[in-house]
């Protein structure tokens, strides 16, 4: 499995927020899973929406272009992961095209 597939990118996730959870005093969700709204659900605020949409630029080592995501789907898991995996697939192939 690849760090970059969507499946990589849960884990990621799951990883990263846990850890904030946790410094925060704050338990992880039992029910996370993709259709979880990531704001809607207190998991993060706006500030930290910015804080993971950095933390997940720096996790793939490269920038993702978060303005080509719906608005709407940028909370929730399963569509934020989708899309991140999308890019990064994209990125390597045009990085392929180049050699």
């Amino acid at each position: 499995m690849s760090e970059y597939s969507s499946k990589g990118l849960r884990d990621f996730l799951q990883s990263h927020l846990s850890e904030n959870l946790a410094a925060q005093g704050r338990n992880f969700p039992d029910d996370f899973g993709d259709t979880c709204d990531l704001l809607l659900s207190g998991l993060i605020d706006s500030l930290g929406l910015l804080e993971l949409m950095t933390a997940i630029q720096e996790h793939c080592g490269r920038e993702i272009d978060f303005d080509a995501l719906d608005p709407e789907q940028m909370t929730i898991v399963g569509p934020l992961c989708d899309f991140v995996s999308d890019q990064m697939k994209t990125f390597q192939s045009d990085e392929k095209l180049l050699v």
